[in-house]
């Protein structure tokens, strides 16, 4: 397993000279603790999250390691494969940026990240990118497991169940509204000499991204293959139709698992 391309893929780039000074491998990866973080100068509390939390995603279910990401050396070429994209965006952003102190936004929009990205990770997913006051999260890329859809809804469900956590820790009402669809992206790195990323391109990302839009305060709006691969375990309520470039459409719903999800090492809803 190539650490450097993994610590990219989590946006950790910078301690990838640590790593390689303390001669972390595949082999003691899996095993290192949040106190050997602090030894080698992981120093940010929400990074030594991100990191632990990913290291968690990295064990099957046996708690071996499973295959490394994405080739070692970083490919311009772009891989297609399925995955389920996850938007998650803050209700009333603009409303709340007009009445609260850049500072006090600062502080918000640091605890809403750090809590959205710890419950992507804690599923398996990989978090993108940050978009204003969105995250963008992609299940089954660049680590599948075979039940993406199911964590991405199991993750948005976690999202909104903490946004009253998050409300009171702030002192703000704070809502979500997420959108989630399935479908082939084309996943890779791409960017310059100087700045890349690994990252997913494909009508699903679009489709997602618009789902969310049309979301209002609460609700998760998922596309129609999303929902029907799901439908015998997720109790929800259709509210209508979303035509999406006239070729794709959403189903609403809403709702929670019906039977327990028996995943072993996984949080459940």
């Amino acid at each position: 397993m190539d650490i450097a391309a993994w610590l990219r893929s989590l946006g950790l780039e910078r301690y990838v000279d640590a790593f390689r000074e303390n001669a972390i491998d595949s082999d003691i990866l899996t095993g290192l603790t949040a106190d050997d973080l602090k030894e080698i100068g992981v120093a940010a509390v929400g990074d030594r999250r991100r990191l632990l939390d990913a290291i968690a995603a990295l064990r099957d279910d046996r708690g071996r390691q499973i295959p490394s990401p994405h080739p070692a050396s970083p490919a311009r070429t772009g891989e297609r494969r399925p995955v389920t994209v996850l938007f998650a965006d803050l209700s009333g952003y603009t409303a709340l940026s007009r009445r609260l102190d850049p500072e006090e936004l600062h502080i918000l929009l640091d605890r809403f990240f750090e809590r959205i990205d710890r419950i992507v990770l804690a599923y398996g997913g990989h978090v993108d990118k940050h978009i204003g006051d969105c995250v963008m999260a992609v299940f089954g890329a660049p680590i599948a497991h075979g039940n993406d859809a199911e964590r991405a809804v199991r993750a948005a469900l976690a999202i909104r169940e903490t946004m009253p956590v998050l409300s009171r820790e702030t002192g703000h009402e704070v809502e979500i509204h997420i959108g989630i669809a399935g479908g082939q992206v084309v996943a890779g790195r791409t960017g310059g000499e100087n700045h890349g990323e690994y990252t997913m391109v494909g009508e699903s990302v679009n489709l997602a991204s618009r789902l969310t839009d049309a979301g209002g305060p609460g609700e998760i709006l998922a596309s129609d293959p999303v929902w029907q691969s799901l439908s015998e375990r997720l109790d929800g309520a259709e509210a209508g139709r979303s035509e999406v470039r006239s070729s794709a459409c959403a189903k609403r719903r809403t709702g929670r698992f019906r039977k327990p999800w028996s995943r072993p090492g996984m949080p459940s809803s």
